[in-house]
This record gives C-alpha cells, sequence and structure tokens, in this order.
C-alpha cells in the first residue's frame, strides 16, 4: 500500500499540471549564490561525505531555501552521468510543482525527513533511483534553509545512509549557527570600515539578529525604517545596490546605498541625504507627453495626479464608457484637444479597439498635452499598443510587492488623507510591509483606511490588521516567485492574454499556468 505522504504528494504534484512524464529540463535554471551562508556552512559537511561515499555508487545533494540544487557530490562518474541524465545540475528548482515526488521536495514540502524509493517517485525519469531527504533549519531563527539528500540507484538503497544523513545534516545545523556568529562579526567589522570611511555619516547593519547603528543613523531612522530598510536590501543574489529616493518615516527624503559583506550575516547600509526633496522635483511640470502603465492599483492615477497638478488638465477615464456612448466621450475628447488644451485619459486599457484607435487618431493631430494610463496586466491588443506609442515618456510603476519601503510612507499619506489621529506601531507597519499586496496600493489602501475606521485615536497594532494576519515574512512571496509572478505577467501581456500561448511561451501546462496565476494573486 503507498504511503499517505507519497500519496498526498502524488496529489499535489498532479494538482499543480505536472506529469510523470514531465522532463526536469523543462524546469527553469537559475544561478545559485556560491558565497552564501547554507554553502559557507555545508561545504566542509559535504567535502566529508563525498570523501566517505568516493567510489561507491551514491550521490549527495543539496537545496537551497527555495528548493534549488546549489551543490552536488558524486561517488562515481556513472552516478553522475545518470543523475545529470534526468536534469538534476546545479540551480535547478526541485520544487513538488517542477519535480514531483522525490526526497528533496517532499522533505521541503513537509517540513520533515523523507525516504522515497524507486517506483514512490512520480516522475518516470526518477523511478530508478531511492533517495534520503533531510530539511535543514537554522537554529536560531527556525526558518528552513535547505534539504540535504543523498541518492542512489533502487537497487543499492542502505539502512546505513540514513543515519549517516541526519548526523551530516545536523553537523551542518551547527554551522549554520557558527556562520552567524563569525558571520555577525564580520557584519560588525565591515560597519565599523564603513562608519570609520564615511567620516560619521549615517550607517546601519541589518542582520538576522543584529542590527548596529553609528549616532547619525540613530538621529535619522526609526523602526519602522528598519524594517523598509530591510525589505529593500531583501536579496540573496545581489550582493549590492543603490535606491535613489527613499522616505523615512520622518519624512525625510534619502539616498540609500547597501552591500552584502562577503560570508557576513547581513547588510552594511549607507544613507544620505537629498539636496533636493522629492516631492518638490516630482511636482515639476512634465514637457512631453506621457504614459503611466502598471499593474491595477500601483498609482497610475496618483502619479498622474502629481505630476499634472500645475497643469490642471482635463481629466476623462475610459471607464465611463460603461455608461457614457463612445461617441459622446470621444467628441468630448476631440473638443478638447482641438482647443489646444491638456487632456488626461485614464485607463485606457478599458476601450475597445475600435475606440482605441478612433482616440488614437484624435491625440495624434494634438497640438496642446496628453498624458494617458494602462494596466500592464490586460494585456493590450494592437490599437491600443498603437495608442500608446504616440507617448513620447513612458513611466511604468512597479508592483508594491517590489517596492516595499514605501510603504511607510504610504501610509501616512493616507492617515494623514482621512485625518486619522492613530498611528501604527512599529510591529504592525513591519507586518504590512512584509505582506505581498496582490491588489498593490488599492489594497494597502482598503486596509488602512479600514484599520483607522475600527482605532480612531491611539496605536494601532497586528491585531487591528485583517489582510496581514497570521501572514508575515513566512508568506512573502521568494525571490523565485516574485520571479515567476512578473514573469507570467509580462507573458500574458505579450500573448495579448491568451493563456494557451502563455504556457508554451513558459515553458508549462496550462493547469500550472492556472495554479500559479491564483496562488501568486494573478487575476
Amino acid at each position: 500500500m503507498v504511503r499517505e505522504q507519497i500519496a498526498l504528494s502524488w496529489q499535489r504534484s498532479a494538482s499543480s499540471g505536472l506529469e510523470p512524464a514531465h522532463s526536469l529540463e523543462q524546469s527553469s535554471l537559475r544561478d545559485v549564490d556560491r558565497r552564501s551562508r547554507l554553502l559557507a556552512a555545508a561545504n566542509p559537511i559535504l567535502d566529508r561525505m563525498e570523501s566517505v561515499l568516493d567510489g561507491s555508487g551514491y550521490c549527495v545533494m543539496l537545496a537551497d531555501r527555495d528548493a534549488r540544487l546549489v551543490d552536488l557530490r558524486f561517488g562515481t562518474r556513472e552516478l553522475r552521468d545518470k543523475v545529470f541524465g534526468v536534469g538534476a545540475v546545479v540551480g535547478r528548482s526541485f520544487t513538488e510543482e517542477a519535480s514531483g515526488t522525490n526526497s528533496i521536495s517532499t522533505s521541503f514540502e513537509l517540513r520533515a525527513p523523507l525516504a522515497v524509493r524507486g517506483d514512490e517517485h512520480y516522475m518516470e525519469s526518477m523511478k530508478g533511483f531511492g533517495c534520503y531527504g533531510y530539511p535543514l533549519f537554522h537554529p536560531i531563527t527556525k526558518h528552513i534553509e535547505g534539504v540535504l539528500d543523498i541518492t542512489f540507484a533502487a537497487s543499492q538503497d542502505n539502512p546505513l545512509l540514513e543515519p549517516m544523513l541526519v548526523h551530516s545534516a545536523q553537523d551542518i545545523q551547527s554551522r549554520l549557527l557558527e556562520e552567524t556568529r563569525s558571520g555577525e562579526q564580520r557584519l560588525f567589522q565591515a560597519f565599523q570600515h564603513s562608519s570609520a570611511r564615511r567620516r560619521g555619516a549615517p550607517v546601519i547593519a541589518i542582520g538576522d539578529e543584529l542590527l548596529l547603528e553609528n549616532t547619525a543613523a540613530a538621529h535619522l531612522v526609526d523602526s519602522i525604517d528598519h524594517a523598509a530598510l530591510r525589505s529593500l536590501t531583501d536579496d540573496s543574489i545581489r550582493r549590492s545596490g543603490i535606491i535613489d529616493s527613499v522616505t523615512l518615516n520622518s519624512g525625510v527624503q534619502v539616498t540609500v546605498r547597501w552591500e552584502r559583506p562577503v560570508s557576513a550575516t547581513g547588510v552594511v547600509i549607507e544613507v544620505d541625504m537629498r539636496d533636493e526633496p522629492l516631492r518638490q522635483r516630482a511636482s515639476t511640470p512634465v514637457s512631453k507627453s506621457l504614459c503611466v502603465v502598471g499593474e491595477p492599483g500601483t498609482g497610475k492615477s496618483t502619479t498622474l495626479t502629481r505630476l499634472t497638478a500645475a497643469r490642471s488638465p482635463r481629466w476623462f477615464d475610459a471607464a465611463d464608457l460603461v455608461t457614457s456612448a463612445p461617441s459622446t466621450w470621444l467628441t468630448d475628447i476631440a473638443a478638447e484637444v482641438s482647443a489646444g488644451r491638456d487632456v488626461v485619459v485614464k485607463n485606457v486599457h478599458l476601450a475597445d479597439a475600435a475606440v482605441a484607435h478612433r482616440l488614437h487618431s484624435i491625440l495624434k493631430t494634438a497640438h496642446g498635452w496628453f498624458a494617458l494610463s494602462g494596466s500592464t496586466h490586460d494585456a493590450p491588443a494592437p490599437e491600443h499598443r498603437q495608442l500608446l506609442s504616440l507617448c513620447t515618456q513612458t513611466l511604468e510603476l512597479g508592483p508594491l510587492r517590489s517596492r516595499r519601503h514605501e510603504i511607510p510612507d504610504l501610509v501616512r499619506a493616507m492617515m494623514a488623507e482621512i485625518g486619522s489621529r492613530a498611528r501604527f506601531t512599529p510591529a504592525a507597519m513591519r507586518a504590512l510591509i512584509d505582506y505581498d499586496w496582490p491588489g498593490n496600493i488599492g489594497e494597502l489602501r482598503d486596509e488602512v483606511t479600514d484599520a483607522a475606521a475600527r482605532r480612531s485615536v491611539g496605536d494601532i497594532t497586528e491585531r487591528d490588521l485583517v489582510r496581514p494576519s497570521g501572514k508575515g515574512a513566512s508568506s512573502r512571496l521568494t525571490a523565485l516567485d516574485a520571479a515567476m509572478r512578473d514573469a507570467i505577467v509580462h507573458e500574458l501581456a505579450r500573448c495579448g492574454g491568451n493563456k494557451a500561448a502563455t504556457a508554451e511561451c513558459l515553458g508549462i501546462s496550462r493547469t500550472t499556468l492556472y495554479k500559479r496565476m491564483k496562488e501568486l494573486g494573478i487575476y
């Protein structure tokens, strides 16, 4: 009889759209960070296991916190060729959605050790193998850091492999603790070096369990800023970056530079005051025709309002076509354009192809300035693309999940707009920052408005929140999921909304596409 754990894993694999005949080579490959904390901790243990298993028909695999292979060690060249032959290579995703039931993917899914033997594998190409998997947890944070696996030909199962795997996994977890301590020391050294080099200018170091800041930074940033800055630098692959403008909780505009020191468990952040306030620059009128695009709720109308404040244009909304005759709506726009007045047309993606074509003809003759806004989520028809091509400037607004550091400033503006005297506690603000906001700014506004209505004065705590409730950092999209979401949105737009074509371009089945769209909040 099939074990319950295996049967349930098969069900999850099938429901994701994965076929047993699927090839691993169709799954995504990604570069891995060879200087990661996991590999630094695991390398000596992997070397030891490789030495013990040398000449035998066994393979050691290590996957990271995204269930992606980051290291493989082989006892024989023959086994290496067989493993590579099924597509198991460094950088390959080994989630159940990508590889079905096996000791890496299912141990990762269950967060528990598991052996998978022969025909228990979901994918046909893996049924000739047996494997033991053991999840690796960080001793301090308790977050999963990866999975350690021993793989072998199904006929070569050995009861001594499991205790060897358990012992090695425990050694890696112990070294993760040591690496954290030594990594924190390296982070402290990098922080000191940066502070000395910058002669007292603001410097912050943020680690898993460590926060350092010099006197200048302590006077400038607060606990809400710490959460925003942590989210800003939350990238396991990139080693450094710069954000031209960040609004701190105090309203001060700063430039942020960050670097992840080698083998350090965190980032060093350098903060510089901006010479010119962002709001002042943003209100400067634009001089060329402008198109603002982005996912629903990303703030396209708000951005256009700010950028056109000095112009006082006439606004039109394609959403009004639900209740207005297209001929009347277009005639009104044509009258404004003929008179040389500035116009803004919102939500052009909602206009049908005929209206978009006619609007293109009207705006093509414009002597005054105009601006358009549209959604990148709803794929534009050729007429819409032709219309958007009239604009000499295009501003694409990223989804809120990709600019979490802006959330505190957005929340403050929303609270001021509704006249609320309540305040979000640092813990509540961190919960807002950690939530993925599939509905973007519109959904955030609803959450803030509802929370302020429930508590008009005093502190708004985590308990007052609805959407992020119980869904903190653990629910945040992984780097892989965020990349997959953006890839799906992009391909949907490129394929004109055709889901069959989108699935083909992404190399996945339609069933998998539908499932991933639901999981990633693509509606």
